[in-house]
């Protein structure tokens, strides 16, 4: 990774979450989560989130001692990665004028950031005998009534970081057969919405219609395409969906992500 690429995926990352700049800011080797958590106010938690985060993206890594972890009070010790204290906090904060040699950074986050895909439409009744018929694809999910929240709420978070985003179908056997849903609309929405608002970070929004096959309810949940600024995390952890599986992204794919490009 060269110096104008971190620079890029700092501001991405910061700008998105100012509280972690300041968490950035702070990290010097000697300070462990728990220590940091008591100087930021924060819940430990959280904190430890943001550390692998920026872990993850190359600012910051484990201090390492005779080759093995340092740690304190059973807290790993996190130092910046010699490249990053080559760059100064200022490039990180808010607007400034850009060196001429980081004119592309500059390029490349506006090329991220301006157009967003729109979503998926809600799809008709004939749309929906297609894809019941076609089965499950990058876009598409089906989940038999009953499916609990939880599960529901993984998909949408793999969802949120795909191109495409997609739809996903309850009340619709994995073979396509439409089964229908057992609950109204406004039933799933409540503990959707709350499993959503408390599984998923940042903040996520989907919508929840429901449409009639051959007389037959079934929900339909359509997941925004990725905004290439937010990358949602599912209880911690990042998500993506390959074909018609969810896998936690592996570190190549968060670069990737971080960098503001499609992973799929």
């Amino acid at each position: 990774m060269d110096l104008q690429e971190l620079i890029s995926r700092g501001r991405f990352v910061f700008a998105s979450a100012p509280e972690r700049l300041k968490l950035y800011e702070l990290v010097d080797g000697r300070r462990t989560a728990k220590d940091l958590a008591a100087i930021t106010k924060r819940h430990v938690n959280n904190v430890r989130r943001d550390l692998r985060h920026l872990d993850d993206i190359g600012l910051i890594e484990v201090r390492m001692k005779d080759g093995e972890r340092a740690e304190k009070e059973g807290f790993a010790l996190y130092q910046k990665t010699p490249l990053a204290r080559t760059v100064p906090l200022s490039y990180f904060r808010g607007k400034r004028r850009i060196p001429k040699t980081q004119e592309a950074v500059k390029s490349s986050i506006s090329k991220a950031t301006v157009r967003s895909p729109k979503p998926l439409p809600v799809p008709t009744e004939t749309d929906m005998l297609d894809m019941c018929n076609a089965g499950e694809d990058q876009t598409v999910e089906f989940k038999a009534a009953g499916t609990e929240a939880r599960k529901i709420t993984k998909e949408v978070a793999a969802m949120l970081n795909t191109r495409s985003g997609g739809v996903i179908l309850y009340g619709v056997e994995d073979d396509g057969a439409i089964t229908g849903t057992d609950v109204s609309r406004q039933k799933l929405d409540q503990p959707l919405q709350n499993s959503i608002k408390n599984s998923i970070a940042p903040a996520a929004t989907i919508s929840l219609k429901s449409v009639l096959v051959l007389g037959t309810e079934v929900l339909v949940i359509i997941v925004p395409p990725w905004s290439k600024r937010d990358i949602y995390q599912f209880e911690e952890r990042v998500y993506i969906r390959k074909g018609t599986n969810v896998f936690a992204a592996k570190p190549e794919e968060l670069r990737k992500l971080h960098r503001g490009e499609h992973v799929i």
